[in-house]
Order: C-alpha cells, then sequence, then structure tokens
C-alpha cells in the first residue's frame, strides 16, 4: 500500500523530482550506513522493497514485472542490437585476424562461440577491464559483423518510452559533503563515518600498520580493512561523533606520515551522505538494468545526459560526470563507466555526441589524469580506445574537432617544462611516474591513425595537414635533443638520464609509420606532407648546413663537404624528422608521386639530408669499437636498437661523405701517421673496426636493397629473406621466428604464407629426389641379383641427373636440402649399426640366462636329494612325475616352490664408488626412496582415513588414502648417505628460498646422482636371514637403517610425530609395500604391458628391498605386539578367541591382508626364552594355505558384489550351497575378471619376497598366475577342496554381507578428467563460473582440478579456508582432500598447469594445449587457437599414476633461482 501510495502522490506532484528526492532523503538513510551491520542480504532486500520497487512502478506505470515482460518482447523484435558486455579485468576475449578493422575489434566468449568468426584466424586474449563486446558494430567487422543471438529481425514500430527529464538528477550522485534541501534529514544527528580512501602510494601493509595503530584495531581487522579499500577505493573504518572521527583522522595521518611523506587520504562524512553516496552506486547498477530491457529506454537516458543544460553556464550532465571523474573513487568510477559503456557507446549517434563532448575536454581530462593517482583503467580517459578506434568517427573527429592537433598540444603543454633554451627536450631531473602518464597519451594517437581512409574529403585533408603541422613542431623539439659528446681519459661519474628521451622515441616509431601509410593513402596529402617534413628539417637549428663547407683532397678528388668528427664533438641519435622524411621519400617512390616532387620542394641536397643518420651510424661504430666506454653504458644500450635510413642517399656522392665521417680520410689519403693526433686517439684495433663497419655500410647501399619501394621487392619477399636467414642460424619456432622478424600488422599473415611457400619448395624438392633414387633402384634390381645391389641415395642424391636441365637448376636450388637428407642417411645408418648391437647384445644375455638357469636347476636337484626327509610328508596324490615337473617349472608358492636367488649382487655406492657385498652383518647399503602418501588407487575421492577405526591395520577396499614408496634404484652405503645429508643440511640452509625445494625438517634431500626428490633410505636386506633375534641377525648401521625407514614411512602415512614405540610402525611398512605393489600392477595393466619383465632395473630393485625391508620389520618390532596384529588380522577369516570388533570382509582389501598375514606369521613361532622360526617346509606351507584362504574370501567379496542389495538375504544361502559343491558356471567370468588384479599383486609379492623368478612366458593370465602360485586353474576348485572350512564360515559371512555396503571387483582405473579438445569450450566453462562465497563481479581465477573436475575460485580470500589451523587457498585445501596433498590444476584463463605437493610449494607446467604450430601459450600471450595435445596430456597422466608429481616439482624448482616465492598456500 505504500508503494502505492508513494506512485500515486508521485503522479500528482507539480515537481516529481523533488517529490522523489524528498522520498529518498526519508528512506535511504534507513537502510544504509546504520550502526550495527545487517546481515547479509538483508539490505539488498529492504533496498529493493522501499527503493527500486516504487522507482520501476512509477517508471512503467504498472507492475515492473509485467512492464518488463512487454519490453521484453519489444527488445527481441528490434533491428538493431549490439552486444555491449563490459568486459571485467582477466575476462577471455576474442578477435578475428581476417575480418576484425584493428586489433582493438573484439567479442565476448558467447557471442564468439555463435558467430562465423570461430572458424577463422582467431586470437583470444586476456582483457584489461573496461572494454565491451563490439559484436554489432558494423564499422568494427569486414565480415561476420553480428553473431546468431545479435543478428537484425524484423523492424516493428515500438511505443516510445517517455523518461521524466527529472530523473536527470538521480542519475549520479557527485561527491560532496553536502546534501540538496530534498535530501537533508529533518533532523541531523552527531553520527559521522571516518572514511580512508585508497592511493597508490602506500602499499598493503603500510596501510595495515597505519590502522592498528590508529584506531586500536587487531591485524585481521586492519587486513579486511585494507583489502576492501583497495577493492572499492574508500571504507569506513569508525563510526561515531563529529569529535571521535576527527581524532581517528588525525591519528591515521599522522601514523602513515612515519611511513612516508604523503599521508593517507582520510575523510569525515555524515551518516546521510554515506547513505546517500553508497546508494547513489546502487542506483547505477539499477539504471544498467533497466535500460537493457529496451532500445527505447536507452534512447532516452542518452538524450537526458546529453542534453544541454537550461543555464548556459552548466555543461551537460554527461559532461559534468567526466570532469569529475577524478575525484571520485574507485568504485564509483566503475559505476559511472559501466553506465556509459551500457547507454552511450551503443548508439551510432549518441556515440558520435559523446565522442565530441570527450575531445572538447580532453586536455582537462588527461591533466585530471596526470595529476591523479590511480591505474589508467580506471580512469575515464581509457574510454579513448572505444571511440577513437571507430574508422567513421575517427574521421568525423579530426574534420569536425581537429583531434590530431588537441592531442598534440595537449602533450606539448604538458611537456613545455623539459624545453631548454634551443627549445629541444631535456629530461634531467623529470618525474618519472608523470612521464610515464604523459607517454599514454600518445596511445590516443595511434588509435586515431589506426586505420587510413579509402576516400579523402577537402576537409579532411585540411585537417590532417594541420594535425601533421603541430605533429612536426612536436618533433622539432626531439629533433638531435640529449647529445652526447666522447669522454675521454676518466669515465663518466654519473651516466645521464636516457631513458625518458629514448622511451619517447619507441613510442614515436609506430607512430611515424602510421602517418606514413596516411600520407601514402593520397597523393596530394603526400606531396604536401613531404614540403612540410622538408620545411621543419630545414627550420631546425642545429642541421650541419648551418656550417661553411671545405675543400680536401683523395686520390685525386676533390671533396667539397662539412666536416665533422663524431668522435670529438656532441650526436644526437635522435632524429624523427630525417626518419619521417626518409619514410615520406620511400612513399613517393612507391607510389609514382615522385615526378611532381620538383613542383612542391626545391631540388634537394642529399648530402646534407644524410649527414644526421650518416654520424648516427658512425656513432654505433665507434661504439661496437668501445671507443665510448668511458661514456657509460647507457649509450650503448640506446646505440644497440638504433637503426638509422639512408633512403635518400645517393651512392657516388656519400662513399666520399663516408671516409670523412668515419675520420678515416687521412688513412685512406696515406697521410697518417704516429704523431697525428687523431691516430693517437685512435688504436690500430679501432681503425680495423671502423673501416670495417664502414665497408659494411658500402656493401649495403651499393647492393642488396631489401626495402620495398627503394628496390623491387615486395613484403612478402622481404619476410621470406628474413625468415631464410634466421633458419639458417638455428632451428626456430614459430612464436620465435614472430618475435624474431619486425613488428607489423601483417606479419603473421605474411608469415604464414611464407612458410607454407618455403614447405611446399622443400617438399617438392624431396619428392623428386626421391622419385629418381627409387627409379634407380627398381632399374639396378631388375638388372642385377640382390647380392650385386649398390645403392647410396645420399650420392645419387648429391650426383643428381647431369643430363636434365631442370634437375640441374632444382639441385642448385636445393644444395641444403641435400646436405639435410645426406645428414638423414648418415644417421639412418648409425642406428642401423646400433640396431644390430642391441640384438647381440640381447642374444649374449639370453644365453647367460639360460646357463644360469641351468646351473639353479641344478641346485634344486640337489637341495632335494639332500633333504628327502623334508619331503616325505608331501600327499601321495603328488606323484614322482609331478614332483620332477615341478623341480624344473617355477612355483613361487608352496612345498613344490622352486629355487630362488637368495642373494644381492655385489653394489657400487654411487658417492664413495666402492663396491660391497649385500650381507646381515656387513656395513648397510641403502637404496634412495621418497614416502608419500597417494589417492592414485582410490575408489572414493575425498574421504580421509584416521587412526581412530579399524585404518591402519585394515585397509579399507576403496583404498581412500594409500602410502606409497618410490625408489631412484641408486646405491649408497649408509654412512656415505648419512655424511651427503649433513652436508646438504649446511649448505641448504645458507641458500635463498630452500625450504621451497626441499624440506630439511622431513628429511628431504635430492638424490645424487639423478636429482630425484627423496624422504628416507631402503636398507638392503638379505633374503630370509637364518638366525631369530636382531641383535645376532644384522649389523648395527642395518638395524639403524630400519629405524630410519620405519620411521618416515609411519611419520608420512599417518601425518604423526615420530614415535618408534607406536604399535603401528611394522602395519605401515606392510601397508606401504602392498599400495606400491598394487600401484605398480595398476601402472602395468594401464600401459597394457606384461607383469614380468616390463619393470626398470631401478624399480625392480626398489620394490624388491622394499619387501624385504617390510619383512624384516617383524624382528624389529615387539613380538607381543606382531601376534596381536597377526591374531586381528586372522580374525577377518577364521574365528580367533579374545578378538572382537572385527571389520567385515566387504571392509578390508585383501592384499592388504594378504600381505600383513604373510610378513606377520613367523611371529608366531617366536617366545620370549626360545629361539625358533620357522622351516621352509612349514612357511611354505603357511604361505600356501593363506593364499588359498585370501583367495576363496576375495572370490566371495567379488561374488557378493555382483548381487543385488534386495537379493542379498533371499540368495546368499544359494551362493554358498553352490560354492561348497563346486561352481561351474555361475558368474564365473565375473569372478575372474574380480580376482585377477589380486592375483597379479601375489605375483609381484611373492616374486619379491622369495626370489623365484617367474616362466618366461608368463604374461599374466589366470592360468598361469595360478600355476606360478600354486593354485588351482580353476579357481572354485578351492571351495571343493576346502569345503570343510568353507562350511564353519558360512554362517558368519552370510551376516557379513547382509550389512555392508559393497565395491566393484575389479576396481575403477582412475584417470586425469577429460579434457575438451577446442580450448575455448574450457574458456566458455570458466566464463560462466561463478565464486560459491562471492557475488562481486570482481576477476577471478578459475581453476580446474584434472583429478575430479571440480572448478574452483583460486588466489582468491572469499574462498579461502582453514587447514591445520592455519589459513590457506581454495586450490591447497582442495588439494590436501582429493590428492592427500597432491594436486594438479589447469589455471584456465592461464593456460597453465599448477602442480602442488604441500601447502608451501608447487610449480607451474605447461598445459596440454597446443596451437597449430606445436607451441604452448602460458598466460595466451600469443593468443593462437589451441587444441589438446592427447601425447603431453598422456604424459601428465602418467606423471601423476606414477607418483612422480613431487620429482617434477622439486626439479623445476631447483633449476628456477627463486627471488620473490610464491605464496602457494593461498592458491
Amino acid at each position: 500500500m505504500l508503494f502505492l501510495f508513494c506512485h500515486q502522490k508521485w503522479q500528482e506532484a507539480s515537481n516529481r523530482g523533488a517529490a522523489i528526492l524528498s522520498y529518498l532523503g526519508e528512506q535511504v538513510p534507513l537502510i544504509y550506513c546504520l550502526e550495527t551491520e545487517p546481515q547479509q542480504g538483508e539490505e539488498e532486500q529492504k533496498v529493493e522493497q522501499h527503493l527500486l520497487y516504487p522507482l520501476e512502478c512509477f517508471l512503467f506505470g504498472e507492475e515492473p514485472c509485467v512492464g518488463l515482460e512487454k519490453l521484453q518482447q519489444y527488445n527481441s523484435s528490434s533491428s538493431a542490437q549490439q552486444c555491449g558486455r563490459v568486459f571485467k579485468e582477466g575476462e577471455t576475449v576474442y578477435t578475428c585476424r581476417d575480418c576484425a578493422i584493428d586489433p582493438t575489434c573484439v567479442l565476448c566468449i558467447e557471442c564468439f562461440q555463435k558467430s562465423v568468426h570461430k572458424s577463422h584466424r582467431y586470437k583470444m586474449h586476456a582483457s584489461a577491464g573496461g572494454g565491451f563486446c563490439d559484436c554489432g558494430d558494423l564499422e568494427a567487422w569486414k565480415s561476420g559483423p553480428c553473431c546468431s543471438q545479435h543478428d537484425p529481425g524484423t523492424s516493428v514500430t515500438m511505443e516510445t518510452v517517455q523518461f521524466i527529464f527529472s530523473y536527470r538528477y538521480m542519475l549520479v550522485w557527485e561527491e560532496t559533503y553536502e546534501l540538496s534541501e530534498e535530501l537533508k534529514p529533518k533532523v541531523k544527528e552527531d553520527a559521522y563515518f571516518c572514511v580512508l580512501y585508497n592511493d597508490e602510494h602506500h602499499s598493503y601493509d603500510h596501510v595495515i600498520y597505519t590502522l592498528q595503530r590508529a584506531i586500536a584495531c587487531d591485524q585481521n581487522q586492519a587486513q579486511i580493512y585494507t583489502a576492501l579499500i583497495d577493492k572499492e577505493g574508500r571504507k569506513a573504518v569508525k563510526r561515531g561523533t563529529l569529535r571521535s572521527c576527527q581524532q581517528a583522522k588525525d591519528n591515521i595521518r599522522r601514523n602513515s606520515e612515519h611511513i612516508i611523506q604523503i599521508p593517507l587520504r582520510v575523510e569525515i562524512l555524515h551518516t546521510a551522505v554515506m547513505a546517500h553516496q553508497t546508494f547513489a552506486l546502487r542506483l547505477g547498477a539499477w539504471f544498467q538494468k533497466i535500460i537493457g530491457y529496451l532500445v527505447g529506454l536507452r534512447e532516452v537516458f542518452c538524450q537526458v545526459a546529453l542534453e544541454p543544460a537550461a543555464d548556459n553556464d552548466q555543461l551537460c550532465l554527461i559532461s559534468r560526470l567526466m570532469l569529475h571523474d577524478a575525484k571520485l573513487y574507485k568504485g564509483a568510477r566503475k559505476v559511472v563507466h559501466e553506465l556509459i559503456f551500457s547507454s552511450l557507446l551503443m548508439d551510432t549517434e549518441f556515440k558520435r555526441q559523446f565522442a565530441m563532448k570527450f575531445t572538447a575536454h580532453y586536455k582537462q581530462l588527461q591533466e585530471d589524469f596526470i595529476s591523479d593517482d590511480h591505474q589508467r583503467n580506471i580512469s575515464v580517459t581509457a574510454l579513448s580506445v572505444q571511440i577513437f578506434t571507430v574508422p567513421t568517427l575517427a574521421r568525423q573527429l579530426i574534420e569536425e574537432g581537429s583531434v590530431i592537433k588537441v592531442i598534440i598540444d595537449t602533450v606539448m603543454d604538458m611537456m613545455s617544462a623539459h624545453l631548454d633554451s634551443n627549445n629541444r627536450f631535456q629530461f634531467q631531473g623529470h618525474n618519472p611516474d608523470k612521464f610515464f602518464r604523459v607517454q599514454v597519451i600518445f596511445h590516443d594517437l595511434r588509435y586515431i591513425l589506426i586505420s587510413k581512409p579509402s576516400v579523402w574529403t577537402e576537409t579532411l585533408r585540411v585537417k590532417f595537414l594541420e594535425g601533421l603541422r603541430v605533429f612536426l613542431r612536436f618533433l622539432c623539439c626531439m629533433q638531435g635533443m640529449e647529445e652526447v659528446k666522447r669522454q675521454l681519459g676518466q669515465h663518466v661519474e654519473v651516466e645521464p638520464e636516457w631513458e625518458a628521451g629514448f622511451t619517447l622515441q619507441m613510442q614515436l616509431r609506430h607512430i611515424l609509420t602510421m602517418f606514413q601509410d596516411w600520407c601514402s593513402s593520397d597523393e596530394r596529402v603526400l606531396l604536401l606532407a613531404f614540403q612540410e617534413c622538408h620545411r621543419a628539417l630545414m627550420s631546425c637549428t642545429n642541421q650541419p648546413f648551418r656550417r661553411e663547407p671545405t675543400d680536401s683532397y683523395m686520390c685525386k678528388q676533390i671533396l667539397h663537404a662539412r666536416l665533422y668528427k663524431v668522435s670529438q664533438e656532441p650526436v644526437s641519435i635522435h632524429l624523427p624528422i630525417s626518419r619521417l622524411l626518409a619514410g615520406l621519400y620511400v612513399q613517393l617512390c612507391q607510389t609514382g608521386a615522385i615526378q611532381y616532387l620538383p613542383d612542391f620542394v626545391d631540388p634537394l641536397n642529399f648530402t646534407e639530408l644524410a649527414e644526421q643518420p650518416l654520424r648516427c651510424v658512425v656513432l654505433a661504430a665507434q661504439v661496437c669499437a668501445d671507443m665510448w666506454r668511458r661514456n657509460g653504458l647507457s649509450l650503448v644500450s640506446q646505440v644497440s636498437v638504433t637503426n638509422s635510413t639512408f633512403s635518400l642517399v645517393k651512392k657516388r656522392k656519400i662513399t666520399k661523405n663516408m671516409k670523412v665521417e668515419f675520420e678515416l680520410f687521412d688513412i685512406f689519403n696515406g697521410n697518417s701517421s704516429s704523431k697525428d693526433q687523431f691516430c693517437s686517439s685512435f688504436s690500430k684495433t679501432d681503425q680495423y673496426m671502423l673501416t670495417e663497419e664502414m665497408l659494411y655500410l658500402i656493401i649495403i647501399i651499393v647492393g642488396e636493397r631489401y626495402v620495398p619501394g627503394i628496390s623491387h621487392v615486395t613484403k612478402e619477399d622481404v619476410t621470406m629473406r628474413e625468415v631464410i636467414h634466421l633458419l639458417c642460424i638455428q632451428p626456430m619456432a614459430h612464436s620465435s621466428l614472430v618475435k624474431s622478424l619486425p613488428e607489423n600488422v601483417r606479419i603473421v599473415f605474411l608469415l604464414c604464407c611464407v612458410l607454407c611457400f618455403i614447405v611446399s619448395f622443400l617438399c617438392c624438392v624431396c619428392c623428386v629426389l626421391f622419385c629418381q633414387a627409387l627409379l634407380e633402384e627398381k632399374t639396378q634390381l631388375e638388372s642385377s641379383s640382390t647380392e650385386e645391389v649398390t645403392f647410396d641415395f645420399s650420392l645419387k642424391a648429391q650426383r643428381g641427373n647431369g643430363t636434365d636441365s631442370n634437375t640441374e637448376g632444382l639441385s642448385r636450388n636445393a644444395s641444403m636440402t641435400l646436405r639435410c637428407l645426406k645428414s638423414v642417411v648418415s644417421a639412418q645408418s648409425v642406428q642401423d649399426k646400433e640396431k644390430a648391437e642391441r640384438k647381440r647384445k640381447a642374444e649374449a644375455a639370453k644365453a647367460h640366462r639360460q646357463k644360469i638357469m641351468a646351473q639353479m636347476s641344478a641346485m634344486q636337484k640337489n637341495f632335494i636329494e639332500s633333504n628327502k626327509m623334508l619331503y616325505d610328508n608331501v600327499p601321495e596324490s603328488s606323484s614322482q612325475s609331478d614332483t620332477a615337473a615341478s623341480v624344473d617349472s617355477r612355483v613361487a608358492v608352496g612345498p613344490q616352490q622352486g629355487v630362488c636367488s637368495t642373494d644381492w649382487e655385489a653394489q657400487i655406492c654411487i658417492l664413495c664408488q666402492e663396491e660391497q657385498e649385500v650381507q646381515a652383518q656387513a656395513p648397510a647399503m641403502v637404496l634412495t626412496a621418497c614416502v608419500q602418501r597417494s589417492t592414485v588407487l582410490t575408489q572414493n575421492r575425498g574421504k580421509t582415513l584416521s587412526p581412530k577405526g579399524s585404518y591402519p591395520l585394515f585397509m579399507p577396499p576403496d583404498l581412500a588414502v594409500g602410502t606409497h614408496t618410490g625408489s631412484c634404484g641408486h646405491v649408497m652405503h649408509a654412512t656415505c648417505w648419512q655424511k651427503y645429508f649433513e652436508a646438504v643440511q649446511n649448505t641448504t640452509r645458507n641458500r635463498l628460498h630452500a625450504d621451497l625445494i626441499i624440506d630439511l625438517e622431513n628429511g628431504e634431500y635430492m638424490c645424487p646422482l639423478c636429482k630425484s626428490l627423496c624422504n628416507t633410505v631402503i636398507p638392503l636386506i638379505p633374503v630370509e636371514p637364518s638366525k631369530f633375534h636382531l641383535s645376532t641377525l644384522f649389523s648395527r648401521s642395518i638395524t639403524e637403517m630400519l629405524g630410519v625407514c620405519a620411521t618416515t614411512v609411519h611419520r608420512v602415512g599417518l601425518q604423526t610425530a615420530p614415535n618408534d614405540l607406536c604399535p603401528y610402525m611394522p602395519v605401515m611398512s606392510w601397508n606401504t609395500c602392498a599400495y606400491t605393489i598394487q600401484a605398480i600392477e595398476n601402472m602395468l595393466q594401464e600401459e597394457g604391458k606384461p607383469l614380468f619383465g616390463s619393470l626398470q632395473n631401478r624399480q625392480l630393485s626398489g620394490l624388491k628391498a622394499l619387501v624385504q625391508f617390510s619383512a624384516a620389520q617383524r624382528l624389529k618390532s615387539s613380538q607381543a605386539v606382531v601376534q596381536k596384529h597377526f591374531a586381528d588380522m586372522l580374525a577377518v577369516l577364521v574365528p580367533v578367541p579374545n578378538v572382537e570388533n572385527t571389520p567385515s570382509i566387504l571392509e578390508v582389501d585383501f592384499f592388504h591382508l594378504l600381505v600383513g598375514l604373510v610378513l606377520s606369521i613367523p611371529a608366531l613361532y617366536q617366545e620370549e626364552a626360545v629361539d625358533l622360526q620357522p622351516s621352509a617346509v612349514s612357511t611354505a606351507y603357511n604361505h600356501l594355505y593363506l593364499l588359498h584362504l585370501l583367495t576363496m574370501t576375495h572370490m566371495l567379496q567379488v561374488l557378493l558384489e555382483r548381487l543385488p542389495v534386495f537379493l542379498l538375504r533371499s540368495l546368499i544361502v544359494s551362493l554358498f550351497l553352490r560354492l561348497r559343491a563346486g561352481v561351474t558356471g555361475f558368474c564365473v567370468e565375473g569372478v575372474k575378471r574380480g580376482v585377477l588384479p589380486f592375483l597379479r599383486c601375489a605375483a609381484l609379492f611373492f616374486n619379491c619376497l622369495t626370489g623365484v623368478p617367474p616362466p618366461e612366458e608368463l604374461s599374466g593370465t589366470l592360468h598361469l598366475l595360478c600355476s606360478y602360485l600354486s593354485l588351482p586353474s580353476n579357481l572354485f576348485q578351492l571351495f571343493q577342496d576346502h569345503r570343510d572350512v568353507v562350511t564353519t564360515l558360512i554362517k558368519r559371512y552370510k551376516s557379513d554381507a547382509i550389512s555392508h555396503l559393497v565395491f566393484r571387483y575389479p576396481h575403477k582405473k582412475n584417470r586425469l578428467i577429460d579434457l575438451p579438445e577446442d580450448y575455448s569450450v574450457l574458456l566458455n566453462q570458466a566464463s560462466h563460473f561463478k565464486c560459491p562465497n562471492s557475488s562481486d563481479d570482481e576477476r577471478k581465477h578459475p581453476t580446474l582440478c584434472l583429478l575430479c573436475g571440480v572448478m574452483l575460485c583460486a588466489q582468491s580470500p572469499c574462498c579461502q579456508e582453514q587447514l591445520n589451523g592455519e589459513d590457506v587457498g581454495a586450490c591447497t585445501a582442495h588439494a590436501a582432500i582429493c590428492g592427500a596433498g597432491v594436486g594438479m590444476f589447469l589455471r584456465v584463463r592461464e593456460c597453465e598447469i599448477i602442480l602442488m605437493a604441500s601447502k608451501t610449494r608447487g610449480s607451474p607446467y605447461p598445459a596440454p594445449y597446443l596451437d597449430d604450430y606445436g607451441e604452448t601459450d602460458p598466460q595466451l600471450g600469443r593468443g593462437n587457437p589451441l587444441h589438446l595435445c592427447p601425447e603431453r596430456y598422456r604424459k601428465l597422466f602418467h606423471m601423476w599414476q606414477q607418483h612422480c608429481v613431487l620429482e617434477e616439482i622439486a626439479r623445476s624448482l631447483e633449476l628456477l633461482n627463486v627471488m620473490f616465492p610464491f605464496e602457494w598456500q593461498m592458491l
């Protein structure tokens, strides 16, 4: 009812604007800037209900939803639509290389995806913010100006929407401290805000320190205030009375002055003023939404903004906005700029009117920008790129607004303070920040000249030449500025400031070219421009023709010239007018207008015009000869990038002048002597170098002139010549070629054409040569036998066919190609020899293996003969023939176990290079190793494990988090490793940011040989020692290394402090052994490699050492603890007295259980007073029965997984009945597939434990695996053989199966997520990403997790989380859960992979996306279309699968000299 009353009241009011403002004056202070902070969303809800909703009702004359629906229908049929989306900082934008008028014409990602430009040669890059989408702008595109969404539709007649002009007062709230009469509160309270504003002088730390001291807030609150001030531009840091706020203001200014002389800007605002200013910003965003509904609404808004004021002394509203921009804070500026983007710049006519206003106030706007301290992207001057780059608008501004003259006059006024008495610039003692801001103005001049006209009007000619004259006056102030004189004797003490002048010259380089292009498009303009440029050059006061010439004699020739010695007199490298004149002369030659030049300019004296450029060349030659080294490095830096031009030079005259300018006249004349002052100042080396430089210059002038307009060459010829020369020096990637070539608008197109031609030419040459070679080979084969054929392709390629003239010409042009082909053939022959050598070595190795196997077979037979009593208990079913067969077979488990290799080979220490046998009582030999937590095999990503439950004794079947131990396979003495580790600790502590590479506190180090990251060592243990007590089994050093490795595995696996007394020490060793074997089996199966014979020697050595180390843990730990662990694990399979809370068979991973039971069962034979251990036969039968029992239980686990949960209770009995009876057709194939990974892992485990080699034909199939593990080929036969045991366990298995969740077997293979082939698809996904914890439009860093596919908001304080009591970024927190601390992330907008290993370590890695030239594009610097490279992505997957992420990070950081470390924990 209140809203209806307000609506009616406003309609009936005589002054509607005053009535609305009066209402806002009452309501706004009741919503904004209250004493207590409102809850999230409460303030916005009140604004919508009490302020915006009444305004919308008044605007539409009805319910807003009804009115908006009508407007949207009108808008859908509008005939003129532009996208106009305002870009945020970092947002990806696209431009078409084929269709865009200039590089500033861009599309948003939505319009690009729906446009024809998607199939063109496009470029993508990140926006700096502030621009808008040009979709629908007909002047921005040569073709395809509209996407399918904004394509013009059918025009319909629409009713004109009328706005009340009184709304003009609501468009903006100027920053003032007094309210209008309508907005003033009836009762003014003594409530004020102390507001702190942002500036670019004080750093984050300065502001935080000041706030802590001034208003007594803690550090966290000060950081929040500082972040909001930097983001919004201001923040109220205190609310109170006027006196308290004034005191806070004084404290802030006083404390900030202690740091730097400039105090922070602080203002005191009344709460009502602050409330209305806050609502004004919200009103700006509301206006953007309203005017986006209908073109008519936007037009009325633009009319209100551009309407002249009733008082002629007052400017229009948009002019007042622009001139007030520098006084607004950052947040207000952004709202105003976005409002301009979405309104005035969306219509051609209004855009023209705005451009005229902008040009009229251009000088004042630039002065405000230079005196301001904010960046250009939040200044109203940045809008110039939106209006100056429109071709038709730029020409209108030249004709009607003289915009070129306005821009140059603005620069001249701002740089007039740097003019010396000779009216030349001198930048000694300049302000770098101010000078940088002045240089930005030249970008506007480039925008105006970016598109040359095709049709000239007389007005355009007049105004352009007027701007050119002003520009030439500016260049006159640069011609010959900052002259230098050669320093003799003492080295210059203080080098002059040269960066300002040199930077100014580099800024003008492109502008000079643009002026030349404009002039070349009209013959009359070109001639008049040359006339004006020549007149300006003649008017300069420091020209050489101001002197009188003299006569010199050489070789019977008289040289009439003005002598000038560069080594003794001042010289300048700044010659912009000479450069412009030379460029215009080239254009005259190209267009043919040179014939009319005598009508405009008197006969040219080319010698005088070339005098100044020649001095620059001489200066460069003398600098190369180190004659100016006492002048410092500044001159060397300038000369190295300075190029002079001699397009006006005539060869005969300049050759004589060179000898004079190079100061070699007397030398060539034969009059030099050692007593001559000139010769005494020049050494012989200087004379030789100067002579060489002069001769090189003569060659350039009189010889090859690859310059379009001077020689008969095109731009394509120039580009091809440059490319060929660069490729002859070294192989270069496409991006390197682009960087090495001169900058040009068409350089990419030219380079593509040139490269295609070069590739086609080489292909044709190769094809012809190959065809000739094949024909000759065919002829020889037909005419001779195979043994008599002698054919050498390289000789054929070199010789060619002398009778064919075409072939002779081809051979001459392709000499380089022939040399390449010869090298390829030579390389092929070398490869053939290497291949034959490898084959010979493989055959020798095979013979050696056969010899060893024969010896092992003989040893096995002798062992059986000498221990016949041990085999008397073998079942009678085993016949003599079976026993004989078992002797020759390879069986790793059971009484038929084959002979094992019990010892390691002699090992060589990589540090001391000494060889040693691995023995129990010898000093320890160790392998480098790295222990890390892993989620490579997880079936439940995101799940965490804690020691509070059944873990770590029982690994859950989902393998949520495991402990992986890898080794590079390099062996050291334990003492050598300890010395090396101590040395690493001592040297690394003094290295800058060494903690980013290795964590010394956690025992990390780099392998001395391969630089792999390690954090422990694995001792080499002899297979199955023969005695019991640890003190008598192993030497002291081996015992110590066992403890070192076990402690590391326990600490890393459980993420706990080292504790040697923890009962889980041996369990964690068994777990890491099992998990590492599972990871290796998974890797081999993923790559399709056989189980045995595919691993490298280092992997085999590391795995064998790990298994033996895990087996030795039962000897180091307490026997009671190991026995209890065995009983608890066995209770999962069979009832064990006094063991309770046993997990179900569906809650346990059975391979982990197998490893634990096999390695702990010998502890049952141990007693305190008796030194016992199981015999070989007992151990064999123990292993066999455990394997049978666990295999049957795992088969049951697989079968239960395949039954639906609702059928478990009804089918469980029939299942066990089938099992007891021996099933042959019930889920047989499914069980085989499910149990195969378990058997593969078991085969690897027993191979490393017993040392029995597998059969050579073993490939991992079920039949051969069963044979190697002494299992029946039909696994269901186990249930028949052990039916009595199975019957006693049915009841327990039934109860377990009904109450727990099951997992599918075999487990799914984890891979990295599938990425789209086109990178623009990822960019599109990132553009729609919304931060879950923030609603603002500030730049975000969408980052994709490659492990699970979640999109995260990285490097942003809005998504920080607590991890172990510390604030970390979203990626760090996600990696801790998703990858157990290891993360692989793709930063979408940067096209870069981020590898993370912990909270403090990470490194960038190339993304798997390549352009058409096979190169990556980090940060989207080149912007070429990118496509997924499967090979690179597969390499990234293998890095993660093989647990090499930590190693890659350490190696990359080792190569990178980190000066300023990145805070990876905040990513």
